[in-house]
């Protein structure tokens, strides 16, 4: 199986978003084979490796190479399930446009209206602001007492309550909509908003309105369980997580097929939202190119990555050919080591062609 090189670098955006790890290991012949696959993963030291893609009318295609975990046996195969870290940023905003389609709060809603007690400061703050990182928010809250909040909660309304408070008693980066500010505090208290609107769990309402109702069946939260890839430390196999209140920041996993899914849908614009919802999902905000849950090239390509530390992943989707694509891997060698590796990737992938 192969793929032009032309479709890897528009895929995910690269020309004009430079953030993509993945594509920079496409080779000068232009291919993406199993045999390149396998040179990359081995040229990072990366235990298990996935990438996928699917052409308009075109079935899907997935390969899979490496370990669920060093040290073992087991081999990744394409129906492996994998942490995508903030890719989960995107699904949460199609969460809220659904929220908002049904009447239960809107985009331009204040923080104030509901939750109540919000420091003057960010009283006024809006979803739009929130889900296209213009609320002013620091990108976490401070390491200790993020390190205090449950990894494993029944329910996470009370950590993400806690995470929230903590969040708008620091004081702001910029006012609202004048700075790009890349924030998971943004994010969690946009879920926040969501649970006080509706009264029920981020959780359940994503199970009820965006997984379901995508056939998202192997989608869960923290990484996945059982006979399954684990992340990785330092080379070693893991099962940790960020806490459970940053859910609605990058706590999602799901398979490598279920998430071309779902960039499918950000390309064909099913109904499961209006036409104007969609465009609002995808429209870059406040001079940046962040729309709501994606970075957005100039010719309205879709791109975002995600890493928990422990985990790597990315998406995207091309507008003009129609291509969906995303990559997985079962630790974050890819986010920081690639450039370094190219000419020793190319050789290996070269011999093992």
């Amino acid at each position: 199986m192969r793929l032009a090189r032309r479709i890897v670098l528009a895929g995910l955006g690269l020309a004009a978003l430079p953030r993509s790890a993945f594509a920079q290991a496409a080779l000068p012949d232009g291919t993406m084979s199993p045999a390149l696959l396998r040179a990359l993963r081995t040229a990072l030291g990366t235990p298990g490796m996935a990438a996928g893609w699917q052409l308009r009318g075109q079935a899907a295609k997935v390969l899979a190479d490496g370990l669920r975990a060093a040290g073992g046996s087991a081999p990744v195969t394409p129906l492996d399930q994998w942490h995508i870290g903030s890719i989960t940023k995107s699904f949460t905003a199609m969460l809220f446009a659904r929220a908002v389609e049904a009447g239960v709060i809107g985009w331009d809603t204040p923080l104030e209206q509901v939750l109540p007690g919000v420091p003057d400061i960010y009283r006024g703050v809006t979803a739009i602001e929130l889900l296209s990182h213009h609320a002013g928010l620091p990108a976490d809250i401070p390491l200790p007492e993020l390190l205090a909040l449950p990894r494993i909660e029944a329910d996470a309304r009370a950590g993400r309550r806690r995470y929230v408070e903590l969040a708008l008693a620091m004081p702001p980066l910029a006012a609202p909509r004048r700075r790009f500010a890349y924030s998971n505090c943004g994010y969690v208290v946009a879920g926040h908003m969501l649970e006080a609107a509706t009264g029920k769990r981020w959780e359940d309402l994503l199970h009820r309105q965006v997984l379901e109702p995508l056939g998202l069946a192997s989608a869960g939260f923290g990484p996945p369980l059982g006979d399954q890839p684990r992340g990785h430390d330092h080379g070693a196999p893991i099962l940790q997580d960020n806490p459970a209140a940053m859910g609605p920041a990058g706590r999602l996993h799901l398979n490598l097929p279920d998430l071309l899914t779902y960039l499918a849908a950000h390309r064909d614009r099913p109904a499961l939202l209006d036409r104007a919802t969609w465009r609002e999902l995808h429209r870059p905000r406040f001079g940046s190119d962040y729309a709501l849950g994606w970075f957005v090239s100039p010719q309205g390509n879709l791109w975002h990555n995600g890493s928990n530390t422990a985990w790597y992943a990315e998406g995207a989707v091309e507008r003009d050919s129609g291509l969906v694509m995303a990559h997985c891997s079962n630790d974050a060698a890819l986010m920081g080591h690639l450039q370094a590796l190219l000419p020793a990737l190319r050789r290996a992938a070269g011999a093992a062609a």
